[in-house]
């Protein structure tokens, strides 16, 4: 199976009125501004989301615009196979509005018996969902005619197969086989429940057809979740527009983390754009924002996937070809120390199910990255064994599956920490491991809002006055073993109203005795929902007792930064046989009204960095690409220097001996 390197896609949903397509396409221009920007991998439209093909098929519809004879598809493949380029051709499985008129019978029902669907992602009428394609239908071998069709008449290197989306259907072929299975079409959720199955099905099915892993074809499933991805496709993409709030920036760091983690030697692609959203031909976003997309994925292991829209009429634009190239040509200069390397981490989160921009994910991801930390995203699928510390974050309460895994992981004499709920029974009312939490649970807290003072060792560590905890949390007795490093502060008055009265002002009063901090041996637990607290006020206290948390375990980070580094930059270690590689980003996404935007590339002057070396010894310590050597001291088991003036993105390198 081929390893991508430097890849481009090029969205094509044409509507059916458009009258011109591909009239000004040529194909050995397109495949030679591709190489010229260094691309390796091209994702092309074999057939739309509007239901047109533009290869040359016997089964599937062609766009009325596209002469006789014409294969716009074949052309690409053809151009690029010459310049080596490799090409996949993208399939929508879950839309394709000419065939949705042509067969309404095989469209979903909704469960009022709609057909058309203006209200699916709040979108509106004017949306590419208007119609959707029941997977249960007869749509279903007519897709995997076209596919084999593909794959036999066109040298691709993979597919690209798009909206698995789980939307609710009772048409009849879904209603006969949710009653053969015993399930009620007129419960929602047995109808979103079989939906889902039924979705995973199709890209079983696709997956059966292709067998893309012993045929070493790349092959992903948009829509289904990574972790099916990885046993039914052949690579993983995060695709994250940032610039739309759906996305955002708080997306990538999550997915990032979590992906290196699902299938070893599988290619991660992370795919952003050069416009601001899919659909808008309009926008070409600034260069420091897709090189900080991209930097940020290739620091974490991730391939770099450019997306772009190709003109209906097949109009090149070479500003669009020149940024990518740029970009790509920036890149590549750092190539090297790229390839093959692995993100070293010191802990992992642990998110079972999967990654998702909840707030307590979002929080947690912010107050380690911006504290420095190297972790990883994990779930119950992962290997626990690598880790010496764990963080369950504010709701991973333990099943009997995650229950087993958190006992393993403590009886290998490994530590723990938690917030809020978790380490809680699914009920809610008692810690699995009670011992090891060094707490009993005794409910909900009652203070709202409700205030903490840390103490001990500790107390010098935050201002000496009662700290807002942010949000609600739970009520715990600390066992006679653990230390408790914080306490609990209540209001003179919860906020309440009376009937007369709106109590909103609501000053802290006095030490309750409830602990808000506690530290046994083998974790440590805050009584708050640290993270999601953290998300709404995003209040540097807040990331200091996590902060405080993981020191109690880990007394020195793998690396760390002076305060000339702002807490808006991101840091990331990676590893190769012969070197330890710092990647430091210092990019500002902003949000300017209702728009994300990065678009200076900020310098770094100055920056102190330390970085734990664990009984390795240097040769020598370089600024790449140039290799130019940089001073620095050894103490004890830590190297530490300054980083050269750099713009945007800095890469030091430390050879080992």
């Amino acid at each position: 199976m081929y390893h991508p390197r430097y890849a481009m896609f090029f969205d094509m949903h044409t509507q059916e009125g458009c009258p011109v397509v591909g009239k000004n396409f040529d194909a050995e221009k397109f495949a030679e501004k591709l190489e010229n920007a260094g691309v390796d991998l091209v994702g092309f439209h074999a057939k739309c989301n509007q239901g047109f093909c533009y290869y040359d098929t016997a089964i599937g519809c062609r766009h009325p615009s596209v002469p006789a004879g014409r294969d716009i598809f074949g052309e690409v493949v053809e151009a690029c196979t010459q310049k080596k380029i490799k090409v996949t051709a993208y399939f929508n499985c879950g839309l394709s509005n000419e065939d949705a008129i042509r067969h309404p019978d095989w469209c979903r029902i909704g469960m009022n018996g709609e057909l058309l669907h203006p209200e699916i992602f709040k979108i509106g009428w004017v949306s590419p969902y208007i119609r959707t394609l029941c997977p249960n239908s007869p749509w279903r071998d007519y897709l995997f005619k076209m596919i084999t069709e593909v794959r036999e008449k066109y040298q691709v290197a993979g597919f690209l197969f798009d909206s698995f989306n789980a939307f609710p259907c009772t048409c009849p072929h879904c209603t006969a086989k949710m009653k053969e299975l015993g399930m009620d079409y007129t419960d929602r959720a047995d109808v979103i429940a079989f939906a889902r199955k039924s979705v995973l099905q199709l890209a079983q099915d696709i997956s059966n057809l292709l067998s893309p892993q012993e045929n070493g074809l790349l092959c992903y499933f948009l829509g289904i979740s990574p972790k099916d991805n990885a046993k039914l496709g052949s690579y993983l993409e995060c695709e994250c527009l940032p610039t739309n709030p759906a996305w955002g920036y708080d997306l990538l760091p999550l997915t990032a983390r979590y992906f290196r983690n699902l299938k070893e030697d599988c290619p991660v692609l992370n795919m952003t754009g050069r416009f601001n959203d899919w659909g808008d031909f309009g926008s070409l976003r600034p260069e420091a924002a897709i090189e900080y997309d991209l930097f940020f994925g290739l620091a974490n292991g991730m391939r770099p996937n450019i997306g772009d829209h190709l003109h209906p009429r097949g109009d090149l634009f070479d500003c669009v070809f020149d940024r990518v190239g740029k970009v790509y040509k920036k890149l590549q200069q750092y190539e090297t120390w790229f390839e093959d390397a692995r993100p070293l981490t010191e802990l992992a989160v642990v998110s079972p199910g999967g990654v998702d921009k909840t707030p307590e994910l979002v929080g947690m991801t912010r107050m380690l990255s911006e504290l420095r930390i190297q972790f990883d995203f994990i779930d119950e699928n992962c290997d626990w064994s690598k880790y010496s510390l764990l963080i369950l974050p504010d709701t991973v309460t333990l099943t009997e599956d995650i229950a087993a895994l958190v006992k393993k992981h403590l009886d290998s004499g490994k530590k723990i920490i938690a917030t809020g709920k978790s380490g809680l029974n699914p009920s809610e009312d008692a810690f699995v491991f009670e011992d090891a939490w060094g707490v009993k649970h005794q409910g909900k807290c009652e203070c709202n809002p409700a205030y903490f003072k840390l103490e001990g060792r500790f107390a010098s560590e935050l201002p000496d006055m009662p700290l807002a905890a942010g949000m609600s949390g739970e009520k715990v007795a600390a066992l006679e073993k653990s230390e408790i490093a914080g306490f609990v502060y209540s209001s003179w008055y919860n906020k309440h109203w009376d009937g007369k009265y709106s109590y909103f002002y609501t000053p802290p009063a006095e030490k309750t005795g409830i602990p808000f901090l506690v530290l046994a041996e083998q974790c440590a637990y805050c009584a708050f929902p640290l993270a999601q607290a953290y998300y709404t006020q995003a209040a540097p206290d807040l990331r200091k007792v996590m902060a405080l948390m993981i020191r109690h375990f880990l007394p020195e980070f793998l690396i760390s930064a002076d305060k000339y580094l702002p807490t808006f930059a991101r840091v990331f270690v990676s590893e190769k046989t012969d070197c330890r590689i710092v990647h430091l980003l210092n990019y500002l996404p902003e949000l300017r009204g209702m728009s994300l935007m990065v678009e200076d590339v900020l310098p770094l002057t100055g920056v102190g960095v330390s970085l734990r070396l664990d009984g390795k010894k240097i040769r020598k310590l370089y600024h790449a690409p140039e290799k130019k050597e940089i001073p620095y001291t050894i103490s004890g088991d830590r190297v530490n220097f300054t980083v050269p003036e750099s713009y945007g993105y800095a890469m030091i390198v430390a050879e080992m001996q």
